[in-house]
């Protein structure tokens, strides 16, 4: 299962999920997995190069899975030192078109960051992803985002639920965008 990945520069790989791991999303959605098994699974493409220490860290973190209300991590996660907080903004949102619905979703964090992942998940009315894009990047840098688009999807609204996270520092965040998008098919 290897998505439509591409390097947008030297340091930013975007993917747009595949029809398999969409359906990968929608089955691992909600379980008790590491932030790595995850990534494994669904976005092996954003492992590739990743030093060694950062992969540790991601096996090592429990997935933490987007859900109604917005979450903004300033909390030190285990093993990072108080000087180093840092804070994760996420934020997403949708648009329908006359043949599609486009999505998007972004990750600043208030300082650079070893690694920073993002990851937009179109959602419909039932909740079920349809649809699904990532970024991330291991060069310090602070802001990342996605976007991706599905074409002529079944008539009915449609959100979307951004994830993201960093690795030194460690934070999280996490948006659910409550402006839905009305595709009438």
């Amino acid at each position: 299962m290897v998505s439509a990945a591409q390097t947008t520069d030297d340091s930013v790989l975007v993917s747009n999920a595949t029809a398999d791991q969409v359906e990968k999303i929608n089955e691992l959605w909600g379980s008790d997995i590491t932030i790595g098994e995850y990534m494994e699974q669904v976005h092996p493409e954003h492992l590739a190069g990743i030093p060694d220490d950062v992969k540790n860290e991601m096996y090592q973190r429990k997935m933490d899975w987007p859900d109604e209300e917005s979450h903004n991590s300033i909390s030190a996660l285990p093993n990072q030192v108080n000087s180093i907080l840092a804070t994760l903004t996420v934020t997403g949102s949708s648009t329908a078109y006359s043949n599609r619905v486009e999505f998007r979703s972004s990750a600043t964090c208030s300082q650079a960051a070893s690694y920073i992942y993002v990851e937009s998940f179109l959602k419909n009315a039932a909740d079920t992803t349809v649809g699904s894009s990532s970024a991330s990047s291991h060069d310090y840098i602070s802001t990342i985002s996605c976007s991706n688009m599905v074409s002529w999807p079944p008539a009915g609204y449609y959100h979307v639920h951004s994830w993201g996270y960093t690795i030194t520092p460690s934070s999280e965040g996490s948006h659910h965008d409550n402006n839905p998008s009305y595709f009438s098919g």
